[in-house]
């Protein structure tokens, strides 16, 4: 590289070479500065002012800057739009002679931002990827929990990006010769150091598999590498082992709005909106984990479900511990925060006062007198002495900035307090010391005073001199036209003290909190430990609160694929809508038959009894108790659902085409153990051909997949299934006409319905009257020419007169013909046909 700028510049340039893929903020002064290309565009994203700097060469440098005590925001903001921010600090005084060191003190990617902006109910995972044989192996970690799993799947792309999803991934780390084309929306960073780091081997002691300590290291390492510091917060690698949590797909998740609603992406009107009711970020993520991955062992299931059931019939302890809940903060993120060094003394605060409540939510666990909350209980360990250190040394109400001084309480570092006094007292002591000399020499008026240049001295007059004596220690700093200035060592030492006591303070409360942060590091997985049992005790009044205020049951579970619910609700409808408005609904489906065909009008709840099923079936897998006066349910391993129309057009998919997507996953999948969820199949082509596709899928699940179904068609033509003897059963969403006036009742009814009542709906819609009438007109035109009866005359026909050809076509059966016989067979028939 030419040295044609200048030395600053050319530093610029050599940590820019090394970070060819990051936008390098470069402090100088009080701003991070950026140049370059960088400079431009860092401008043009972040509205900022493109300026120019002289860097030695003849034309002017581009350059952008942000002010370094608000440059986490920008920082966030450059990260969202998927870029990796490289932070250089000044790492030498730049007080110093010659060009100031600087270095990358962190590499901010979006999978390892570490920001008070990050959402307080969800992660912020970053994964590793590697390609095995027969598996993928993923490694995911959230740097800001300490969190770490790993995770082996099938070699299935819709299992690895539902996996992906799932975990909200916006980086993945691979190894450069990586070919996989992941999702748009997220960064694939390349990285190749599998060297082990004995450092860390203590959290991989629960993995054993080869092929995940291989993933977990590489992305060990890629932290490292970024956060250019250790990572001591990091948890113990635990295996997610999906064959232990029902499967869901990204379609599922999101027409069952599961953590989000599908209108704007936001938490009201989902799932987990209605069951959060808990009290701490640490309790919100760890339900929204629940949501996610719902189990399938019945006996972790009726554990939870017992420990909610305690909860709930146990109302002034639950209120108890709500109460003492509302003081905890997130002490996963803080813990993660003291590791990290990034902690600051008002975070000091929150994590004492947060684990002073231990004590009594210890209490309050025991007091229910259950084996199962006094095993909470017992996990909850006492950390006072934390607390009693924190409480000892910061102030109460400490600033944000921990080098500006004024955190540590007096009396709690002796060193500190004579510093304090120094500088509170220090003119108190020079009057005393005046005082002092005078009566020590016998010149009365001899003074102390002080200037800029020479500092602290002690006067006396040219008619006194001849009073200073050796032993005083005087020594000359100053002569005047009537005076002599002099200074002695005990002087000159409280001046140098005086003088230095703000400067030191400030350093000296630095250390000091440097060194209570080193203290509480230690027990950082102490704190973790206690933050994951008050997540779940979190979780659990949360559960609890949500069944006693809204009247739900506890579930109960079969093994005869049996589903009964009494009375079940949609309880996200009936949040919003108000308790005592919603219509309940039965649901009877059983082995024998368990294809259930829903129709009727558009509007009168068909889609809503089947999303209410599903979450019903979510809710009780998660361990919470359900909107019913009774159910029983039996335990799906997968939920698959096709509702709602939501055309791609991003990729050029129609509504069709994306409907057909969705079904296949169910139809390829789906085993009898799993719920399929079909809206309005075959809608969004031609009537005929959506009704052929709709009846062949029914068929199909009904004979080859045999597992529950809710299936709701506008196709009335198809509740003839019933009688076919598949295991199909009709319902219907019942409507009445009072009036001319079309009024829908929610209620879901057996048996099949016999009208549509769409031009009801039309006119409900308030179509033009003239168009209301002509379509009824058009209606009862069809009605008289029914396709139906007319389908069936034909067939009656066709009957009596069976041809030659259908005779010989019953013979046949085609699945025992070779490509030879069926040629054969073929020319036969067209010689019949003559």
């Amino acid at each position: 590289m030419k040295e044609k700028y200048s030395p600053m510049m050319m530093q610029y340039l050599g940590i820019k070479e090394q970070n060819k893929d990051s936008i390098v903020m470069f402090r100088l002064g009080d701003f991070y500065e950026m140049f370059f290309d960088d400079a431009i565009m860092v401008s043009k994203e972040l509205e900022l002012a493109l300026t120019g700097k002289n860097a030695g060469a003849k034309e002017r440098v581009p350059m952008c800057g942000v002010p370094f005590h608000s440059a986490s925001g920008y920082i966030q903001r450059l990260v969202d739009n998927g870029h990796k921010v490289a932070i250089v600090e000044q790492l030498t005084d730049p007080g110093k002679k010659g060009i100031v060191e600087r270095g990358v003190v962190q590499i901010v990617t979006p999978g390892t931002i570490f920001d008070e902006s990050l959402t307080q109910n969800r992660n912020n995972y970053i994964a590793c990827m590697m390609t095995f044989d027969f598996v993928y192996t993923l490694a995911f970690c959230d740097i800001t929990t300490g969190e770490f799993q790993v995770v082996n799947i099938d070699k299935q792309d819709n299992i690895l990006n539902n996996q992906l999803a799932t975990m909200e991934i916006k980086e993945i780390v691979v190894e450069s010769n990586c070919t996989y084309s992941f999702h748009e929306g997220i960064m694939v960073s390349r990285y190749d150091n599998e060297t082990f780091n004995e450092k860390y081997q203590d959290i991989f002691k629960n993995i054993k598999d080869l092929k995940q300590i291989k993933v977990a290291t590489l992305l060990l390492n890629y932290l490292i590498e970024t956060q250019k510091r250790d990572l001591e917060h990091l948890q113990i690698i635990e295996e997610i082992n999906n064959k232990d949590y029902m499967t869901m797909d990204l379609y599922t998740k999101k027409s069952l709005e599961l953590t989000e609603n599908a209108r704007d992406h936001e938490k009201y009107g989902s799932l987990f909106w209605l069951l959060d009711m808990t009290k701490s970020a640490m309790g919100a993520r760890l339900l929204k984990n629940y949501i996610d991955r719902p189990l399938l062992n019945r006996q972790a299931i009726e554990k939870r479900l017992d420990i909610v059931e305690i909860f709930t019939q146990q109302f002034i302890q639950r209120e108890s511990i709500k109460e003492i809940l509302k003081e905890v903060y997130d002490l996963e993120r803080l813990s993660s925060r003291i590791a990290f060094g990034n902690i600051n003394a008002r975070d000091l605060k929150w994590i004492a006062s947060s684990l002073k409540v231990i004590p009594e939510l210890k209490q309050q666990l025991y007091s229910f007198n259950e084996d199962l909350t006094n095993q909470l209980a017992d996990q909850l360990i006492d950390l006072s002495h934390i607390t009693k250190l924190i409480d000892d040394a910061i102030i109460d109400n400490p600033p944000l900035t921990i080098k500006e001084g004024n955190i540590i309480k007096d009396h709690f570092s002796e060193d500190l307090d004579e510093l304090r006094y120094l500088r509170n007292h220090g003119k108190q002591w020079l009057i005393d010391f005046e005082q002092k000399e005078r009566e020590k020499t016998g010149i009365k008026n001899l003074k102390v005073g002080y200037n800029r240049v020479f500092g602290y001295y002690i006067e006396v007059t040219k008619g006194s001199l001849d009073q200073v004596k050796d032993e005083f220690e005087y020594t000359r700093k100053q002569s005047l036209s009537n005076a002599e200035r002099f200074i002695t060592p005990e002087l000159k030492d409280m001046e140098s003290k005086i003088l230095s006591a703000q400067d030191k303070i400030e350093k000296l409360e630095y250390v000091l909190f440097t060194q209570i942060r080193n203290e509480i590091k230690k027990e950082v997985h102490l704190i973790q430990d206690i933050a994951k049992i008050i997540a779940q005790v979190d979780v659990y009044q949360s559960l609890a609160m949500l069944a006693s205020e809204n009247s739900y049951v506890r579930p109960i579970f079969n093994n005869n694929k049996t589903l009964e619910i009494t009375e079940g609700r949609h309880g996200v409808i009936e949040k919003v809508m108000g308790h005592g408005q919603y219509v309940p609904n039965d649901v009877s489906i059983d082995e024998k038959n368990p294809v259930v065909l829903i129709t009727g009008p558009n509007m009168g709840g068909k889609s809503t009894y089947m999303r209410e099923v599903a979450l019903m079936i979510i809710m009780a897998q998660i361990g919470s108790f359900v909107p019913a006066k009774y159910a029983n349910l039996t335990i799906f391993d997968q939920i698959f659902t096709r509702i709602g129309a939501s055309d791609d057009l991003i990729s050029g998919q129609s509504t069709f085409m994306v409907e057909m997507l969705e079904a296949n996953n169910a139809l390829r999948y789906a085993n009898e153990n799993s719920l399929i969820l079909f809206d309005e199949i075959g809608r969004g082509t031609a009537t005929f051909d959506g009704m052929a596709i709709a009846q062949a899928m029914i068929e199909y699940i009904a004979k080859n997949i045999h597992c529950m179904t809710l299936f709701s068609t506008h196709y009335h033509e198809l509740t003839f299934l019933e009688d076919k003897g598949l295991g199909i059963q009709n319902v219907h969403a019942s409507a009445r006409v009072d009036n001319d006036h079309l009024v829908f009742e929610y209620l879901i009814k057996k048996g099949k319905s016999n009208k549509s009542y769409g031009v009801n709906v039309a006119k409900l819609a308030k179509l033009p009257d003239e168009v209301i009438q002509r379509a009824n007109r058009v209606l009862e035109t069809l009605e008289e020419n029914n396709v139906e009866d007319r389908l069936v005359e034909e067939k009656v026909t066709i009957i009596e007169k069976e041809s030659e050809v259908e005779k010989y076509l019953k013979t046949i059966d085609p699945m025992a013909l070779s490509p030879l016989d069926a040629l054969s067979t073929l020319i036969e028939l067209k010689k019949l046909l003559k």
